[in-house]
């Protein structure tokens, strides 16, 4: 009787582990990586709150990480730590809302915060910056330049 219980509560939390996907780390659609690093600009750092995001080359799902007061930041993707391994085109979005009825975003209509950040790193059709992750823990830092 004992043998049969057993393997009843072995098959439901097999099945429940299937189920929940608890037999694999990430729901994500490859090798993974993690990533920690910190953005300088200037003598100093961004301002504190800024987004850094990775956009996945290949599969598009975006990689986001929120700088600190030093600059410092650790990437999330799809809400946990592990990054896509591969090919990454990187900006960064500063803190602060952009009103909704703005038609052009430029330096007179973003906030004030944004122009501590060189514009190009805005939009990541314009920012250059581009970072390869592999698997195991990657250290991410970089400078910005005008």
């Amino acid at each position: 009787m004992k043998s049969n219980r057993f393997v009843s509560y072995f098959l439901i939390a097999t099945t429940c582990c299937l189920l929940l996907g608890c037999t694999r780390a990430h729901n994500l659609p490859g090798e993974t990586g993690t990533v920690e690093g910190r953005v300088l600009y200037g003598s100093g750092t961004i301002p504190e709150g800024s987004s850094i995001v990775m956009l996945h080359k290949r599969t598009g799902i975006p990689a986001v990480g929120i700088t600190d007061s030093t600059g410092k930041f650790t990437m999330t993707m799809r809400d946990g730590p592990d990054v896509l391994v591969g090919d990454y085109v990187v900006n960064i979005r500063p803190p602060g809302e952009i009103d909704d009825d703005v038609l052009k975003i430029t330096p007179e209509t973003v906030p004030p915060e944004w122009n501590m950040v060189p514009r190009k790193y805005w939009n990541p059709m314009t920012s250059n910056e581009t970072y390869s992750v592999s698997s195991g823990s990657n250290v991410y830092e970089f400078t910005l330049s005008e």
